[in-house]
């Protein structure tokens, strides 16, 4: 299993520019993604649990698609100040999860109240630190050891399901991408790969591990929240509390050895109101920084793009980029090299073919045996002009060996 870590934050509506600083729940709200279910065809499984630690009841829950999957991949997400662990669900990372062999786990903060600002609902101790206000310094939840937390959280998820230990992964957006990567200061151990989303490196984070691990980073170019300077903007007032966005990937470039640059990919349509400029750099471990024009505080699916691009899917796609290219026990153990998403899928399916399998035909038919579509292999199905309904798709290799998977168009 991956398990993917990820945080969101909201607006307040406190005016005070130190609540300000945090705020992004809203935004999030702001998102609708329609991911229909279907009868039949997948067993969803959302599950509540909990564990003791440090003095509190810690909560989370996972989600998979079936009881009986193995060796899955975990993907570990975290929310934001004031959110909770079902923003998970405003994301596509569950119809990913849905064919890909996926565990998602998506744990609940504690909840913070500053003694003259008052009740700022859940709050992960990323470091951040505001210093120079008129209440004096303000830090999260200082007092509260998430890094433990979400350690001890990832040996649970070892000892109570069936996941390939060398994929998990974390991802997290603005305070949730300060403390994605403060996991990477502290315990960095624990992830194959990771990707912070509009949040960075908290200034306070001096004395890291230093360990090269793959990393991605995601931000808009006109984020109004937390700018690509790794400062908070409120009402003309600012503070700077994080690493700058190229701060952040030289670091990471740095310490993973990445002197390779590759020239940037644009994702999307360069007229659009938003598209994303790809860098990839390349040495002992990879960094990539997507860079979103004129992108804002928001986690972008599909239905905020056209069609365009989805930050879930980039994310789990760069997961893919970071896995070791040999194989060992685990990896011999997956019999299921090739998985399709989002499922249920509206406009686009993607074909996830995790074994590099060299497919030269593919073709769509619906339940009543009728060819809807037929062509050469790709890698992105245009799927907009089918009807509602069931589909299955086949996949022909070069040996002629097919390979049949049953997907839903909303």
């Amino acid at each position: 299993m991956q398990v993917l870590m990820f945080f969101y934050g909201h607006y307040l509506d406190n005016c005070i520019f130190i609540v300000q600083i945090f705020v992004m729940r809203h935004l999030i709200l702001s998102l609708s993604l329609a991911i229909a279910s279907f009868s039949g065809a997948f067993a969803q499984n959302w599950a509540n649990a909990s564990f003791e630690f440090g003095g509190e009841s810690r909560v989370y829950k996972t989600y998979h698609a079936t009881a009986a999957q193995q060796d899955m991949a975990v993907v570990i997400m975290l929310h934001g100040l004031g959110g909770s662990m079902n923003d998970v669900d405003l994301t596509s990372f569950t119809a990913i999860a849905d064919t890909a062999n996926v565990l998602l786990v998506s744990p609940q903060a504690v909840n913070f109240t500053h003694p003259l600002i008052g009740a700022m609902g859940p709050a992960w101790n990323s470091g951040i630190k505001v210093t120079g206000t008129p209440l004096g310094d303000i830090e999260l939840n200082p007092g509260i050891n998430d890094v433990g937390f979400l350690a001890a959280l990832t040996d649970s998820i070892k000892a109570n399901f069936d996941v390939d230990e060398n994929r998990i992964y974390l991802c997290g957006f603005s305070n949730g991408g300060f403390m994605t990567q403060r996991m990477l200061c502290e315990q960095p151990g624990l992830f194959r790969a990771a990707a912070s989303h509009s949040g960075t490196k908290a200034l306070t984070l001096t004395q890291c591990a230093s360990v090269a691990i793959p990393v991605a980073h995601f931000h808009g170019t006109t984020d109004e929240v937390v700018d690509i300077n790794g400062t908070f903007y409120m009402m003309g007032m600012s503070a700077s509390v994080g690493l700058s966005v190229d701060s952040l990937v030289n670091y990471w470039r740095m310490l993973n050895n990445a002197n390779n640059a590759a020239a940037p990919v644009i994702i999307g349509d360069q007229n659009a109101s938003h598209y994303m400029a790809h860098y990839t750099f390349t040495g002992d471990k990879r960094v990539e920084y997507f860079k979103i024009e004129n992108g804002t505080h928001t986690w972008y699916n599909f239905a905020q793009t056209q069609n365009e691009f989805d930050l879930a899917v980039e994310t789990w796609q760069f997961f893919l980029r970071a896995e070791p290219r040999g194989l060992g026990i685990k990896d011999n153990k997956t019999k299921d090299p090739v998985a399709v998403f989002p499922n249920p899928a509206t406009n686009t399916l993607f074909i996830d073919n995790r074994g590099k399998i060299s497919y030269t035909k593919l073709s769509i038919t619906d339940l009543s045996g009728r060819k809807v579509l037929e062509r050469g292999y790709s890698a992105t199905v245009d799927i907009a002009p089918l009807a509602a309904g069931m589909y299955i798709l086949q996949l022909q290799d070069l040996a002629g060996k097919q390979r049949v998977l049953k997907f839903a168009k909303n």
